[in-house]
């Protein structure tokens, strides 16, 4: 996806991380306009989170998922509001579908 893509695609909007391999909902998370993300896993748990973009990629870093660590992301549009997200590094990600075009929310 292109930067203004991502960028459309992820700010303002809640997404739902879905495991690629079963496509189980793993967690929700909403993206401010602020920069702030709030990640809720699908056992309940909350994280307070900050992300951003950098050229075609999106970063997210929280308190302790993932160690805490500032990780950054590339997206591949797979269909309207559905993209798979990989790690810079080119491992798969989460499957990651917005809920306000799913109708999930």
């Amino acid at each position: 996806m292109t930067p203004d893509e991502v960028r459309t695609f992820i700010e303002g909007h809640t997404l739902d991380a879905l495991d690629p391999e079963t496509g189980a909902v793993v967690a929700s998370v909403h993206y401010g306009r602020d920069g702030r993300c709030r990640l809720e896993f699908a056992d309940g748990r909350c994280e307070a989170g900050l992300y951003g973009f950098e050229g075609d990629t999106y970063w997210t870093r929280y308190e302790t998922f993932r160690n805490g660590a500032h990780h950054a992301f590339r997206l591949e549009a797979l269909a309207p509001g559905v993209a798979q997200a990989h790690f810079s590094d080119g491992r798969r990600a989460f499957l990651q579908v917005r809920r306000d075009i799913s109708g999930q929310s």
